[in-house]
């Protein structure tokens, strides 16, 4: 079951982050920053999304929009616990961002990952789920690992 996410959700949500190596244990401060700041501000500020089939988060995504864009948003996070990975979660959590931002009439979605060897199967997820590789800026994240942007059309200009 895809569903919004809810307060009470926020501690699980980190831990589930941390799991998936997203964030070290040592940056859960950031992702429990996102939360709190996500749940105090108005929706259209964002969203977060969870994938709860057996009591508990299994895979979260967070979208937001591009504030100086016209109908382009950000998917800042996506991620399944490690032990359930490759069985659709994450491409079910993915269609649904999509849906969601077709409905709402919004034109583009960009994603924003490593060029480290670490994100091969994270970049072969997006370019598999219809996205294409649209820009790299040399080493931003560090000296020699690249910023990869992904871009996916959702409705005509």
């Amino acid at each position: 079951m895809i569903r919004p996410a809810t307060p009470e959700d926020s501690a699980a949500v980190v831990d589930l982050v941390v799991a998936a190596e997203m964030f070290s244990a040592d940056d859960a401060w950031f992702v429990e920053g996102m939360m709190a700041d996500y749940f105090d501000a108005n929706e259209d500020d964002g969203h977060v999304c969870l994938i709860d089939d057996e009591g508990g988060p299994l895979g979260v995504a967070y979208y937001r929009p591009k504030l100086a864009a016209d109908r382009v948003w950000d998917l800042t996070m996506i991620a399944v616990r490690p032990t359930r990975q490759g069985q659709g979660r994450g491409a079910a959590m993915l269609r649904r961002v999509e849906e969601d931002l077709r409905a709402r009439g919004q034109r583009l979605l960009l994603i924003e990952t490593s060029a480290s060897p670490q994100y091969d199967r994270t970049r072969a997820f997006y370019v598999k789920c219809g996205y294409e590789e649209e820009a790299r800026v040399r080493d931003y994240w560090a000296a020699g690992d690249d910023l990869v942007v992904f871009r996916k059309a959702l409705n005509a200009y």
